[in-house]
Protein backbone atom coordinates (compact mmCIF):
# COMPACT_ATOMS: atom_id res chain seq x y z
CA UNK A 1 0.00 0.00 0.00
CA UNK A 2 0.89 3.48 -0.91
CA UNK A 3 1.10 4.82 3.10
CA UNK A 4 1.85 7.94 4.83
CA UNK A 5 1.81 9.15 8.42
CA UNK A 6 -0.30 12.07 6.89
CA UNK A 7 -1.63 13.23 3.61
CA UNK A 8 -2.12 16.85 3.32
CA UNK A 9 -4.71 17.95 0.72
CA UNK A 10 -3.95 21.24 -0.94
CA UNK A 11 -0.51 23.15 -1.51
CA UNK A 12 -1.40 26.36 -0.19
CA UNK A 13 0.16 28.40 2.89
CA UNK A 14 -1.62 25.97 5.37
CA UNK A 15 -0.52 23.06 4.04
CA UNK A 16 2.67 24.39 3.64
CA UNK A 17 2.76 24.83 6.97
CA UNK A 18 1.35 21.50 7.82
CA UNK A 19 4.17 19.98 6.30
CA UNK A 20 6.77 22.18 7.66
CA UNK A 21 5.95 21.05 11.12
CA UNK A 22 5.43 17.35 10.00
CA UNK A 23 8.80 17.00 8.51
CA UNK A 24 10.79 18.92 11.00
CA UNK A 25 9.44 15.58 13.51
CA UNK A 26 10.75 13.28 10.71
CA UNK A 27 6.91 12.30 10.02
CA UNK A 28 6.76 10.80 6.51
CA UNK A 29 3.81 13.50 4.35
CA UNK A 30 2.57 13.98 1.32
CA UNK A 31 0.62 16.48 -0.19
CA UNK A 32 -1.34 16.35 -2.99
CA UNK A 33 -2.45 19.12 -5.10
CA UNK A 34 -5.09 19.16 -8.10
CA UNK A 35 -2.86 21.87 -10.14
CA UNK A 36 0.34 22.23 -11.46
CA UNK A 37 2.75 24.02 -9.24
CA UNK A 38 2.96 27.29 -9.26
CA UNK A 39 -0.56 27.84 -9.39
CA UNK A 40 -2.94 30.91 -9.50
CA UNK A 41 -5.37 31.79 -6.61
CA UNK A 42 -7.72 34.27 -6.32
CA UNK A 43 -5.69 36.56 -3.69
CA UNK A 44 -4.76 40.54 -3.43
CA UNK A 45 -1.27 38.77 -3.27
CA UNK A 46 -0.48 41.11 -0.19
CA UNK A 47 1.87 40.01 2.78
CA UNK A 48 0.74 41.45 5.53
CA UNK A 49 2.83 42.70 8.47
CA UNK A 50 1.75 39.07 10.54
CA UNK A 51 2.56 36.94 7.31
CA UNK A 52 5.82 38.15 7.34
CA UNK A 53 6.08 37.20 10.78
CA UNK A 54 5.04 33.89 10.41
CA UNK A 55 6.58 33.56 7.32
CA UNK A 56 10.15 33.74 9.19
CA UNK A 57 9.30 32.23 12.05
CA UNK A 58 8.11 29.11 10.62
CA UNK A 59 10.27 28.51 7.72
CA UNK A 60 13.28 30.73 9.20
CA UNK A 61 13.59 32.56 6.08
CA UNK A 62 11.96 35.37 3.62
CA UNK A 63 10.65 35.18 0.67
CA UNK A 64 12.81 35.45 -2.85
CA UNK A 65 13.10 38.54 -5.29
CA UNK A 66 11.33 36.85 -7.90
CA UNK A 67 8.15 36.60 -5.47
CA UNK A 68 7.46 40.23 -5.02
CA UNK A 69 5.76 42.65 -7.81
CA UNK A 70 5.84 46.43 -8.38
CA UNK A 71 5.20 48.60 -6.40
CA UNK A 72 6.63 46.00 -4.10
CA UNK A 73 5.72 48.16 -0.45
CA UNK A 74 2.85 49.11 0.15
CA UNK A 75 1.94 51.01 3.02
CA UNK A 76 -0.77 50.05 5.85
CA UNK A 77 -1.79 53.97 5.51
CA UNK A 78 -1.89 53.61 1.80
CA UNK A 79 -4.58 51.36 2.03
CA UNK A 80 -7.67 54.05 1.19
CA UNK A 81 -11.33 53.72 1.23
CA UNK A 82 -12.27 55.96 -1.32
CA UNK A 83 -16.24 57.16 -0.41
CA UNK A 84 -16.03 60.72 -2.50
CA UNK A 85 -13.65 62.59 -4.01
CA UNK A 86 -13.73 64.59 -0.99
CA UNK A 87 -13.39 61.93 1.71
CA UNK A 88 -10.91 59.28 1.34
CA UNK A 89 -9.83 57.47 4.66
CA UNK A 90 -7.59 54.91 5.79
CA UNK A 91 -9.29 51.30 5.54
CA UNK A 92 -8.02 48.86 8.11
CA UNK A 93 -6.92 45.38 7.12
CA UNK A 94 -5.32 44.17 9.75
CA UNK A 95 -5.55 44.82 13.22
CA UNK A 96 -3.32 43.22 16.43
CA UNK A 97 -3.44 40.15 17.67
CA UNK A 98 -3.32 39.60 21.42
CA UNK A 99 -1.87 42.86 21.88
CA UNK A 100 1.11 42.44 19.41
CA UNK A 101 1.26 44.72 16.56
CA UNK A 102 2.73 43.99 13.39
CA UNK A 103 4.80 45.79 10.90
CA UNK A 104 2.93 48.66 8.80
CA UNK A 105 4.82 47.65 5.87
CA UNK A 106 3.07 45.29 3.09
CA UNK A 107 4.78 43.42 0.66
CA UNK A 108 3.12 42.92 -3.03
CA UNK A 109 4.06 39.40 -4.14
CA UNK A 110 3.01 37.08 -6.79
CA UNK A 111 0.72 34.42 -5.02
CA UNK A 112 1.86 31.59 -7.13
CA UNK A 113 4.97 32.29 -7.18
CA UNK A 114 4.62 32.63 -3.41
CA UNK A 115 2.84 29.55 -2.79
CA UNK A 116 5.25 27.68 -4.90
CA UNK A 117 8.39 28.58 -2.95
CA UNK A 118 6.58 27.43 0.63
CA UNK A 119 5.84 23.90 -0.82
CA UNK A 120 9.62 23.92 -1.49
CA UNK A 121 10.61 25.43 1.61
CA UNK A 122 8.34 22.49 3.83
CA UNK A 123 10.34 19.72 2.00
CA UNK A 124 7.32 17.67 1.94
CA UNK A 125 6.60 15.56 -1.24
CA UNK A 126 4.24 16.59 -3.87
CA UNK A 127 2.13 15.25 -5.87
CA UNK A 128 0.51 17.50 -8.74
CA UNK A 129 -2.05 16.68 -10.79
CA UNK A 130 -3.46 14.71 -7.81
CA UNK A 131 -7.64 15.12 -7.50
CA UNK A 132 -9.24 14.33 -3.92
CA UNK A 133 -11.86 12.02 -4.61
CA UNK A 134 -12.85 10.97 -0.89
CA UNK A 135 -11.90 8.81 1.96
CA UNK A 136 -13.49 6.28 4.19
CA UNK A 137 -11.97 4.16 6.64
CA UNK A 138 -9.83 1.17 6.30
CA UNK A 139 -9.22 -0.65 9.04
CA UNK A 140 -6.67 1.20 11.07
CA UNK A 141 -5.78 3.70 8.28
CA UNK A 142 -7.75 6.23 5.99
CA UNK A 143 -8.10 5.37 2.68
CA UNK A 144 -7.94 8.49 0.50
CA UNK A 145 -9.41 8.19 -2.85
CA UNK A 146 -7.90 10.37 -5.85
CA UNK A 147 -7.64 11.01 -9.55
CA UNK A 148 -4.78 12.08 -11.40
CA UNK A 149 -5.29 14.36 -14.27
CA UNK A 150 -1.96 14.28 -15.53
CA UNK A 151 -1.95 14.20 -19.35
CA UNK A 152 0.31 11.50 -19.41
CA UNK A 153 -2.11 9.57 -17.63
CA UNK A 154 -5.33 10.55 -19.57
CA UNK A 155 -3.96 10.83 -22.67
CA UNK A 156 -4.70 8.17 -25.54
CA UNK A 157 -2.09 6.24 -25.21
CA UNK A 158 -1.16 6.77 -21.42
CA UNK A 159 0.23 4.73 -19.11
CA UNK A 160 -1.26 4.05 -15.28
CA UNK A 161 -4.40 4.28 -13.71
CA UNK A 162 -5.84 8.17 -13.37
CA UNK A 163 -8.30 6.23 -10.08
CA UNK A 164 -5.28 5.64 -7.23
CA UNK A 165 -5.83 4.77 -3.84
CA UNK A 166 -3.68 5.94 -1.02
CA UNK A 167 -3.65 5.48 2.99
CA UNK A 168 -2.60 7.21 5.90
CA UNK A 169 -3.14 7.56 9.75
CA UNK A 170 -4.00 11.24 9.68
CA UNK A 171 -6.01 13.57 6.73
CA UNK A 172 -5.58 17.04 6.59
CA UNK A 173 -7.99 19.47 4.40
CA UNK A 174 -5.69 22.48 3.74
CA UNK A 175 -7.53 23.17 0.06
CA UNK A 176 -9.22 26.19 1.09
CA UNK A 177 -13.05 28.08 0.92
CA UNK A 178 -14.38 25.17 -1.07
CA UNK A 179 -12.92 22.61 0.67
CA UNK A 180 -13.46 19.24 -1.08
CA UNK A 181 -11.76 17.35 2.31
CA UNK A 182 -14.87 19.32 4.63
CA UNK A 183 -17.60 18.79 2.15
CA UNK A 184 -16.11 14.99 2.32
CA UNK A 185 -16.44 15.45 6.53
CA UNK A 186 -19.41 17.63 6.40
CA UNK A 187 -21.71 16.77 3.74
CA UNK A 188 -24.52 19.53 4.49
CA UNK A 189 -22.05 22.45 5.21
CA UNK A 190 -21.76 22.91 1.25
CA UNK A 191 -25.15 23.99 0.75
CA UNK A 192 -26.03 25.32 4.59
CA UNK A 193 -24.13 27.85 4.44
CA UNK A 194 -24.09 30.95 1.84
CA UNK A 195 -21.79 31.65 -1.13
CA UNK A 196 -19.85 34.44 -1.34
CA UNK A 197 -18.21 34.88 -5.03
CA UNK A 198 -15.21 36.64 -5.79
CA UNK A 199 -14.41 37.88 -8.99
CA UNK A 200 -10.95 39.03 -9.80
CA UNK A 201 -9.59 40.18 -13.27
CA UNK A 202 -6.08 41.16 -14.13
CA UNK A 203 -5.95 44.28 -16.74
CA UNK A 204 -2.83 45.82 -18.86
CA UNK A 205 -2.66 49.48 -17.84
CA UNK A 206 -2.93 51.90 -20.29
CA UNK A 207 -3.12 54.92 -17.87
CA UNK A 208 -3.51 55.00 -14.04
CA UNK A 209 -5.38 58.14 -14.42
CA UNK A 210 -5.68 59.93 -10.88
CA UNK A 211 -4.73 56.22 -8.87
CA UNK A 212 -1.55 56.90 -7.06
CA UNK A 213 1.16 54.07 -7.37
CA UNK A 214 1.77 52.68 -3.94
CA UNK A 215 -1.81 52.72 -3.18
CA UNK A 216 -4.56 50.29 -2.73
CA UNK A 217 -8.07 51.64 -3.13
CA UNK A 218 -11.18 49.81 -1.83
CA UNK A 219 -14.71 51.08 -2.64
CA UNK A 220 -18.68 50.22 -1.28
CA UNK A 221 -20.34 50.49 -4.57
CA UNK A 222 -24.45 49.24 -4.63
CA UNK A 223 -24.05 48.94 -8.42
CA UNK A 224 -20.70 47.07 -8.64
CA UNK A 225 -21.17 44.08 -5.87
CA UNK A 226 -21.96 43.53 -2.30
CA UNK A 227 -18.93 43.27 -0.85
CA UNK A 228 -16.10 45.78 -0.89
CA UNK A 229 -14.36 46.12 -4.93
CA UNK A 230 -10.69 46.83 -4.93
CA UNK A 231 -7.59 47.69 -7.11
CA UNK A 232 -4.17 47.90 -6.80
CA UNK A 233 -1.32 47.60 -8.93
CA UNK A 234 0.59 44.20 -9.77
CA UNK A 235 3.47 45.33 -12.38
CA UNK A 236 2.01 46.05 -15.75
CA UNK A 237 -1.71 45.44 -14.69
CA UNK A 238 -4.14 46.77 -12.47
CA UNK A 239 -5.89 44.08 -10.20
CA UNK A 240 -9.67 44.63 -10.31
CA UNK A 241 -11.62 42.69 -7.77
CA UNK A 242 -15.63 42.84 -7.00
CA UNK A 243 -17.97 40.45 -5.32
CA UNK A 244 -21.40 39.58 -4.01
CA UNK A 245 -23.34 36.69 -2.43
CA UNK A 246 -25.13 33.69 -4.95
CA UNK A 247 -27.44 35.33 -7.71
CA UNK A 248 -25.10 38.57 -8.28
CA UNK A 249 -24.13 38.72 -11.64
CA UNK A 250 -19.73 39.75 -10.97
CA UNK A 251 -19.09 40.04 -14.55
CA UNK A 252 -21.21 42.46 -14.58
CA UNK A 253 -20.56 44.03 -11.79
CA UNK A 254 -16.89 44.12 -13.15
CA UNK A 255 -17.81 45.95 -16.25
CA UNK A 256 -19.57 48.62 -13.83
CA UNK A 257 -16.53 48.95 -12.15
CA UNK A 258 -13.83 49.43 -14.56
CA UNK A 259 -16.45 52.25 -15.82
CA UNK A 260 -17.02 53.51 -12.60
CA UNK A 261 -12.46 53.94 -12.54
CA UNK A 262 -12.45 55.48 -16.04
CA UNK A 263 -15.10 58.15 -14.64
CA UNK A 264 -14.09 59.12 -11.13
CA UNK A 265 -10.30 58.65 -11.90
CA UNK A 266 -9.74 58.59 -15.43
CA UNK A 267 -8.25 54.90 -15.77
CA UNK A 268 -7.29 53.32 -19.07
CA UNK A 269 -7.57 49.72 -19.01
CA UNK A 270 -5.49 47.55 -22.16
CA UNK A 271 -5.92 44.01 -22.48
CA UNK A 272 -7.47 41.44 -20.42
CA UNK A 273 -4.10 39.26 -18.94
CA UNK A 274 -6.42 36.77 -16.89
CA UNK A 275 -9.42 36.40 -14.64
CA UNK A 276 -9.51 34.46 -11.51
CA UNK A 277 -12.67 33.60 -9.49
CA UNK A 278 -13.10 31.50 -5.76
CA UNK A 279 -16.36 31.38 -3.70
CA UNK A 280 -16.02 32.07 0.11
CA UNK A 281 -18.12 29.99 2.97
CA UNK A 282 -18.55 32.59 5.80
CA UNK A 283 -19.18 30.93 8.72
CA UNK A 284 -18.19 29.46 11.97
CA UNK A 285 -14.87 27.67 12.08
CA UNK A 286 -14.55 23.77 12.08
CA UNK A 287 -11.83 21.90 12.94
CA UNK A 288 -12.86 18.33 11.54
CA UNK A 289 -12.96 15.62 13.16
CA UNK A 290 -11.60 12.60 14.89
CA UNK A 291 -8.28 11.61 12.47
CA UNK A 292 -9.57 14.12 9.83
CA UNK A 293 -8.76 17.75 10.51
CA UNK A 294 -8.80 20.96 8.75
CA UNK A 295 -6.65 24.01 8.46
CA UNK A 296 -6.44 27.83 7.02
CA UNK A 297 -10.12 28.74 5.04
CA UNK A 298 -10.82 25.06 4.92
CA UNK A 299 -11.51 25.34 8.50
CA UNK A 300 -13.17 28.91 8.55
CA UNK A 301 -10.29 30.82 9.51
CA UNK A 302 -10.53 33.97 8.41
CA UNK A 303 -8.96 37.32 9.57
CA UNK A 304 -10.38 41.03 9.35
CA UNK A 305 -12.36 41.13 5.96
CA UNK A 306 -11.37 38.05 4.93
CA UNK A 307 -7.57 38.17 5.46
CA UNK A 308 -6.44 34.27 5.09
CA UNK A 309 -2.57 33.96 4.51
CA UNK A 310 -1.90 34.73 8.29
CA UNK A 311 -4.25 32.61 9.74
CA UNK A 312 -3.22 29.89 7.41
CA UNK A 313 -0.04 29.74 8.29
CA UNK A 314 -0.45 29.72 11.96
CA UNK A 315 -3.15 26.93 11.82
CA UNK A 316 -1.03 25.07 9.55
CA UNK A 317 1.47 24.88 11.58
CA UNK A 318 -0.26 24.08 14.54
CA UNK A 319 -1.91 21.45 13.29
CA UNK A 320 1.05 19.84 11.91
CA UNK A 321 2.53 20.33 15.80
CA UNK A 322 -0.58 18.68 16.98
CA UNK A 323 -0.32 15.38 14.38
CA UNK A 324 3.20 15.46 15.39
CA UNK A 325 2.56 14.62 18.79
CA UNK A 326 0.25 12.95 18.68
CA UNK A 327 2.19 10.23 16.43
CA UNK A 328 5.34 10.50 18.54
CA UNK A 329 2.82 10.20 22.06
CA UNK A 330 0.03 8.94 21.32
CA UNK A 331 -3.55 10.72 22.50
CA UNK A 332 -5.87 12.52 20.63
CA UNK A 333 -4.66 14.93 17.70
CA UNK A 334 -7.73 16.65 17.21
CA UNK A 335 -7.65 17.59 21.10
CA UNK A 336 -4.63 18.35 21.05
CA UNK A 337 -4.97 20.96 17.99
CA UNK A 338 -8.27 22.45 19.38
CA UNK A 339 -6.26 23.23 22.40
CA UNK A 340 -2.98 24.81 20.50
CA UNK A 341 -5.25 27.67 18.09
CA UNK A 342 -7.48 28.81 20.99
CA UNK A 343 -6.18 32.38 20.24
CA UNK A 344 -6.03 31.97 16.44
CA UNK A 345 -9.87 31.55 17.11
CA UNK A 346 -10.44 34.48 19.82
CA UNK A 347 -8.80 36.40 16.97
CA UNK A 348 -11.03 35.22 13.88
CA UNK A 349 -14.67 36.25 16.33
CA UNK A 350 -12.47 39.58 17.07
CA UNK A 351 -11.78 40.02 13.41
CA UNK A 352 -15.78 38.58 12.63
CA UNK A 353 -16.95 41.89 14.78
CA UNK A 354 -15.11 44.43 13.50
CA UNK A 355 -15.40 43.49 10.28
CA UNK A 356 -16.18 46.11 6.86
CA UNK A 357 -16.66 44.20 3.96
CA UNK A 358 -20.13 44.41 3.07
CA UNK A 359 -21.59 47.06 1.15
Amino acid sequence: MDTYHVIIVGAGPAGAACAKALCEAGIRVLIIERESLPRHKTCSGVLFGQTQVLVQNIFNAQPPAEVFCEPKQIQAANILEWRSPEDIVPYCWEIPKDGKQFPQTYYNIHRATFDHWLVRQSGAEVRQHCLFRGFSLHEDKIQVNVFLRDAKTLEPGGTGKPEQTLYCDYLVGADGGSSAVRRALEPDWWTSTPDVIVYQEYCHIRSRGALQDGCWYVFFEKSIGDILCCVHRKDNCLVLCVGGFKGRDVRAGMEIFKSFLHEKFSVVLGKQERVEGCIIKPGPPYLGKGRVLLTGEAAGLLYLNGEGISAALDSGYRCGTALARAIREGGDAEAYYQAGIQDILHHVQICAERMHFLV
